[in-house]
């Protein structure tokens, strides 16, 4: 193999060094991001969760600008052909993943309620403080969720599927999902495995629609429920200003502990069921204009099978629905 067929294909960069470019710029964008508010804040304080939503909020343009860049250049597609077009059903999605991601913690607070592993009281604070806490928590779980899907579901996984298939791209940036959370306080190796499950959960829902819309959603819709509607620990950080104030009573291998429920097995089996779910529902499906902008012109039942694509979603009679597949 002559040093331009390593380097190039079909008259474009291989999408393995596309990934790896991709990594490269992430992983720059969050050293810059962190170096520049490590030291404003050092000098000019601020609370631990007003530094959350400037990093996050200073991440996502970076992030945004950095993919722009690499979709125009490399690919020769706009942005939203990564998977954050608003066309097709990106409202759709949006909102069904808001209520999955819910319905998915709030399924995780009802087995510890009814095992009596957790009780849930109003929490006693002012209305007031509650509906600031309220907006500013939508906010921050909304940009902080936006950041980590489009670094581990956005351009570098893509590219990634693109070079060695969804499988191999699923465990490699789930595991690497994971890892990013080892800094978070009272982690453990069950809340590791969760978190590499969900990064799993999450990989499904965009291959099966080529949107980012679903899966960001659920990542919204947990965190929010999770931290400001139960007052639980959402990976590992404890928010004041919720509407419930949970008392776990014990079991932390089942709760999670100190962690949150995404330490516990009761969350496991959740994550596992959803993942499933998401997998073989008819629900799921990429709509004309995603095919259109990140896979191109529908493929024949025997090019769909080449690519990875399932073979339901190659059938004459089910054209939209797809369980992964690599560009």
């Amino acid at each position: 193999m002559s040093p331009e067929q390593l380097f190039y294909s079909g008259g474009r960069v291989r999408p393995i060094w596309r990934f790896a470019l991709a990594v490269i710029l992430i992983v720059l964008a969050h050293l810059a991001v962190g170096i520049i508010l490590g030291l404003a804040f050092g000098i000019l304080g601020g609370e631990p969760q007003h530094i959350l939503l400037w990093a996050n909020s200073a991440l996502l343009l970076a992030l945004l600008a950095i993919f722009k860049m690499l979709t125009a250049l490399l690919e020769s597609k706009p942005l939203g052909s990564m998977g954050l077009a608003f066309g097709g059903r990106w409202k759709t999605e949006l909102a069904f993943g808001a209520g999955l991601g819910a319905a998915m913690i709030l399924a995780v607070a009802a087995m510890e309620g009814g095992l009596g592993l957790a009780r849930f009281l109003w929490n006693p604070i002012a209305p007031r403080l509650l509906l600031e806490g309220g907006a500013y928590y939508c906010v921050l779980f909304l940009i902080a969720a936006a950041v980590e899907e489009i670094t581990f579901r956005g351009y570098a996984f893509q590219r990634l599927v693109d070079a060695i298939g969804p499988v191999g791209a699923v465990v490699i940036l789930s595991v690497a999902f994971s890892m990013v959370h080892l800094w978070n306080p009272s982690h453990s190796w069950l809340s590791t495995l969760n978190t590499t499950l969900v990064g799993v959960t999450f990989a499904v829902a965009y291959l099966r629609t080529r949107s980012l819309w679903l899966p960001l959603g659920m990542h919204f819709a947990w965190n929010l429920v999770l931290g400001y509607g139960l007052g639980l620990p959402v990976s590992g950080i404890l928010f004041s200003k919720s509407l419930l104030r949970a008392d776990v009573l014990g079991f932390p291998q089942l709760t999670g502990g100190n962690y949150g429920p995404e330490g516990g097995w009761l969350a496991t089996g959740v994550i596992l069921a959803v993942t499933i779910y998401l997998m073989f529902s008819r629900r799921i499906y990429i709509s004309e204009e995603m095919q259109a902008l990140a896979l191109g012109p529908a493929k024949s039942p025997q090019e769909s099978l080449a690519r990875g694509e399932s073979a339901l979603a190659a059938s004459s009679d089910s054209p939209k629905i797809s369980l992964s597949g690599a560009n």
